[in-house]
């Protein structure tokens, strides 16, 4: 069992190799892709040096232990590089970026001097001493850090796709095809992994047996090598999300600099002429019938910034771009479905008509709007017609 756990835990570290590979070499969001990359490389050296520490340090080649220890500290960091630079543009890897590696390198350095460049019988004693439950102190705190430092990443990647969905919403008026529930599931993965990671250690604290832990240590390096497989091969054919958030970010004055007439704030006067010809254009010109509209669409029907649009409509209509369109598809389709002469028409192709461009997105926020489903509206429309004819 133990060789076939090992062989497992193998097979995603080649895997994950060639994963790493793919990703690197790939032009579409190359900068994103090369991260996932690093993180992917990283998880799968980390998977086959832990085998052959295990399996040969041991045996005399004590070289071989704890090679890969630091790299664990990498994985929050890429992880949460890997979601900015597919959500918020960027042409090249940032110098500033490199203060997430400081972990990992004061981990490297306290290794090398505590550890790496002993002799192989200190090594050793070390290591047997480690097994036993004789951890220094100065590990103990990386170790501490550790969990710190991936709870940290994990919250602050969540909350940076969270951010990104309502800069979408603020942008597109269909969002059916930029589907974040897989780095959504990518987080989540990664985070059932570490929650092994922090049960192993409150029962090590907790004083069990080392052998109780050594299931634990393999779910751990399987939930790992699993890790491995969900993030490289869904990465593969994840949606374009560089292109949309370039986009979006049109909306987004902190990040690009506007021209000064356009640095405040409109007045209340502006404001409400502004938000007047949005509702005239959206009512009397049926704009929001185009599947395909954006922000930057409805702007220029209206003679306004991306910018001054967001003000109006988050400030003054209270309504993001995704809510204010669909709203008026929904009571256009709202009408339709409760208009007998429309009866023999189909839900879709009224939808459709209506502007929306995708039945997720109009089955989710007609349900949301209404409390029902297109269907169970219409037939409770057509109940109540049959009997008001009574």
């Amino acid at each position: 069992m133990h060789d076939l756990l090992d062989s497992v835990i193998l097979l995603g570290a080649v895997q994950g190799a060639a994963l790493a590979v793919a990703l690197a070499t790939r032009r579409k969001d190359r900068l994103a892709n090369r991260i996932l990359a690093a993180l992917i490389g990283s998880l799968s050296l980390m998977l086959l040096l832990g085998v052959l520490g295990l399996r040969w340090g041991f045996a005399g080649h004590p070289h071989l232990i704890a090679l890969g220890m630091p790299l664990p500290f990498l994985f929050g960091p890429l992880l949460y590089l890997y979601i900015a630079a597919l959500t918020r543009p960027a042409a090249r890897f940032e110098p500033r970026w490199f203060v997430h590696g400081l972990p990992f390198a004061a981990d490297v350095l306290y290794l090398l001097q505590g550890f790496y460049l002993k002799s192989g019988s200190e090594k050793l004693a070390l290591a047997q001493a480690y097994l036993a439950g004789q951890i220094p102190p100065p590990l103990r705190f990386f170790r501490g850090l550790l969990l710190i430092q991936a709870m940290g990443y994990l919250l602050a990647s969540w909350l940076a796709l969270r951010r990104y969905a309502r800069k979408i919403e603020g942008y597109f008026s269909d969002l059916a095809r930029i589907d974040l529930r897989w780095l959504m599931a990518m987080v989540l993965a990664h985070a059932l992994v570490w929650s092994i990671v922090i049960v192993s250690r409150l029962l090590e604290a907790a004083g069990f047996a080392r052998a109780t832990l050594q299931g634990f240590e393999q779910a751990i390096q399987i939930g790992s090598a699993l890790v491995v497989f969900l993030t490289g091969y869904v990465s593969l054919w994840q949606p374009e999300l560089f292109e949309k958030a370039e986009a979006a970010q049109a909306a987004e004055p902190a990040r690009r600099p506007l021209p000064k007439y356009q640095r405040n704030r409109l007045d209340e006067e502006e404001a409400a002429a502004l938000a007047q010809k949005i509702t005239a254009r959206m009512t009397n010109g049926k704009l929001y019938r185009d599947g395909a509209l954006t922000l930057q669409t409805l702007a220029d029907a209206v003679e306004a910034t991306p910018h001054m649009l967001s003000q109006v409509l988050n400030l003054h209509l209270r309504k993001s771009f995704f809510v204010l369109v669909n709203s008026y598809r929904t009571e256009e389709l709202m009408a339709a479905l409760a208009d007998p002469r429309q009866s023999r028409r189909g839900v879709m192709e009224l939808a459709l008509e209506a502007g929306f461009n995708s039945k997720s997105t109009f089955n989710s926020f007609f349900k949301r709007h209404t409390g029902l489903t297109p269907s169970e509206f219409r037939a409770q429309q057509s109940t109540a017609d049959s009997n008001a004819l009574r």
